[in-house]
């Protein structure tokens, strides 16, 4: 039994597919770095290379939009959550300056992995970090992400991905019952 076993491993481990899944590009490797999470290195890679981003050459904002943009660097920030409690890290990231997201100066994504086993980005547009509302529906809570106004955008899960819901007045905002992303991501409840 040892020595077929051997052979194997010794395959696996040689096997190119198998260690691009078990190590991280370079742009997953910043963007994760020091990140608490249960993704495995194929999950963290395939949400790096949905981003798009590449490596810009600053030290303290090492992403950019493309190559073509490398002259407008911007930080981004990994927020690990559990939003419908089954166990399975949905990840928000908020990154981005005004060159990337216009006035708002960042913009937002959630993955979430969907049936198929593949993260699919469900925002992915200017906002600031989502404030998480204490209002759900069908397991995943409401999102409330603010911006540059008044008014500001609830989004809701449709049973496969966040739509917009409703607009939420800033008076309205403040009575609401949330709590900020950040928050969620450090207490792995919402």
């Amino acid at each position: 039994m040892k020595k077929l076993l051997l052979p194997v491993i010794v395959f696996l481990l040689s096997n190119p597919l198998f260690s691009q899944q078990n190590s991280l590009n370079a742009v997953a490797s910043l963007l994760f770095k020091d990140i608490k999470t249960t993704l495995t290195p194929a999950d963290k890679n395939q949400i790096a290379t949905k981003l798009n981003f590449v490596l810009s050459g600053h030290q303290n904002e090492p992403f950019a939009q493309d190559k073509d943009s490398k002259e407008y660097p911007f930080t981004a920030t990994v927020y690990p959550t559990d939003l419908n409690k089954d166990s399975k890290d949905e990840i928000f990231i908020v990154f981005g300056n005004s060159y990337t997201s216009g006035a708002t100066g960042s913009s937002v994504a959630l993955f979430i992995k969907n049936a198929a086993g593949v993260y699919t980005d469900n925002l992915g547009f200017p906002g600031m970090a989502p404030d998480i509302l204490s209002t759900t529906y069908q397991g995943y809570p409401d999102l409330l992400i603010g911006g540059p106004g008044f008014e500001f955008p609830v989004w809701r899960w449709n049973g496969k991905t966040y739509t917009f819901y409703k607009m939420v007045k800033e008076a309205t905002y403040i009575k609401l019952k949330k709590m900020t992303l950040e928050e969620v991501s450090k207490s792995g409840k919402q």
